[in-house]
């Protein structure tokens, strides 16, 4: 019985440092979560199951407007992936894994070579920016990352070389305008079975 207790606990800590963008990862979160409680290295784990059992109870709690949150921060996003459709733009981070929060950010992620012509669109389109170099993987020069303002939502916009569309060392999530356009009708979709 105590087992199960702990793995309540231990679950409910974990989906308060996923909610809380403390941590992305379920297994991750519940290996912190066992260290904070002052658990033994050696307890069990919740499974994947009681993470998201516990991700639920966390947010009707806390967040009891998530799922229209997440929705209108996908929105903006989509409006966002048309607005710089020429670059060929995607998506990435919290908003697009579902873990965002109302105040979250927008990231998006552009492959180029011309870093200098997103500035310029920008500034064509009297959009206010601030623009900050970023050492990269890819390549000797500095690799720009922008933040502005859309609609009261800050979004950051990280440039990357070309070439770094295929040499990514690790898999980033990512979906352009038609892909997020259809996560966004699925989960419409979800929600309206889910409410009848």
């Amino acid at each position: 019985m105590a087992t199960q207790t702990n793995a309540a606990r231990i679950a409910q800590r974990a989906a308060q440092l996923i909610c809380n963008h403390q941590q992305s990862d379920p297994k991750l979160a519940s290996q912190q979560a066992i260290l904070e409680l002052g658990f033994s290295k050696k307890e069990a784990p919740p499974s994947a199951a009681e993470i998201e059992a516990a991700i639920a109870d966390y947010r009707q709690l806390f967040s009891p407007n998530y799922d229209l949150d997440l929705l209108n921060l996908r929105q903006k996003s989509l409006a966002l992936l048309d607005f710089f459709k020429q670059f060929q733009p995607f998506l990435v981070g919290s908003v697009l894994k579902g873990s965002a929060s109302k105040h979250s950010d927008i990231n998006l992620l552009i492959f180029s070579d011309d870093p200098k012509a997103i500035e310029i669109f920008l500034l064509n389109q009297q959009i206010d920016y601030n623009c900050k170099e970023r050492k990269t993987q890819y390549r000797q020069t500095d690799s720009p990352a922008i933040a502005f303002w859309f609609d009261s939502t800050q979004v950051h916009l990280q440039v990357l070389p070309s070439t770094a569309r295929h040499q990514t060392t690790k898999k980033v999530d990512r979906a352009n305008y038609e892909q997020l356009k259809q996560l966004i009708a699925r989960n419409m979709q979800t929600d309206c079975i889910a409410a009848d």
